[in-house]
């Protein structure tokens, strides 16, 4: 509750890796202490095991945080793992899980790292006085694909934004095991963090038909829209789809 309250205003106050945290469902402070002070170790080690703290240029030191991590916190480059709390557990993770663990890590050691959302992928990217180095956490090579690194619908996603991807991973998730409930709630939480993003709400409408509640699907769906009327376009034959279903309903019930 304190995450959603926080995040009711679309910004995000608490820190960040609190609210990975959270979002990954770590619901209680003990157990939150108890994954910082995993994170806590991974700073102590790279501190000692690394000349990180001896270098000014913050892409030398990225690279040093990226490197030591590959090798000492990583079993394989990926896995379909995108709670934060699972990559500190298991050492494995996706683009999410990764970017998260190392911005956390990199802001630790003052360097201004940012992550890159393009559709179904992140990175990050860290910059100095003369050149940008992107970090890319799932492949073997450690290099962006050209297709990400030049992507139309490119932009860099604040701290909320990774949270809402968080609780959309999870809708997903439930959505593929048939819990549409806690879909929808997951949605509903990805909207507050990411709410000019159509994708929780794609999702949203799909699990009100799956439940068959046509009627819900379309009062989300409308007033989402008077919203974001830009997204009219994409959402056309939804809508009239779903409010041609709300018709045929309401007519049979009244023909009962």
């Amino acid at each position: 509750m304190s995450l959603l309250r926080d995040i009711k205003d679309n910004c995000l106050d608490m820190p960040f890796d609190r609210a990975c945290l959270i979002a990954s469902g770590v619901h209680s402070d003990k157990k939150i202490q108890a994954y910082q002070k995993k994170i806590d170790l991974l700073i102590s080690r790279i501190t000692k095991e690394t000349d990180v703290n001896n270098i000014d240029n913050p892409i030398e030191k990225a690279k040093i945080i990226f490197a030591w991590l590959k090798e000492y916190a990583c079993e394989g480059i990926y896995r379909d793992c995108y709670d934060f709390k699972d990559t500190l557990n298991i050492k494995v993770g996706n683009c999410l899980s990764y970017a998260i663990r190392f911005t956390i890590l990199c802001r630790h050691f003052d360097i201004d790292v940012k992550n890159i959302f393009v559709p179904g992928h992140i990175y990050n990217m860290v910059s100095d006085n003369t050149h940008e180095y992107l970090f890319e956490h799932t492949h073997s090579d450690g290099i962006v694909k050209k297709k990400d690194r030049y992507h139309p619908k490119k932009k860099i996603m604040k701290d909320i934004g990774l949270v809402g991807e968080i609780f959309l991973y999870n809708a997903r998730n439930h959505n593929i095991n048939g819990d549409f409930d806690a879909s929808i709630r997951f949605c509903e939480q990805a909207m507050m963090c990411i709410p000019d993003d159509n994708r929780p709400m794609i999702l949203l409408i799909d699990n009100y038909v799956a439940k068959k509640e046509y009627e819900l699907a379309f009062l989300h769906l409308d007033k989402y829209l008077e919203q974001y009327p830009a997204e009219r376009k994409f959402f056309n034959k939804t809508h009239l789809l779903l409010k041609s279903l709300c018709d045929k309903k309401n007519t049979q019930q009244t023909v009962y």
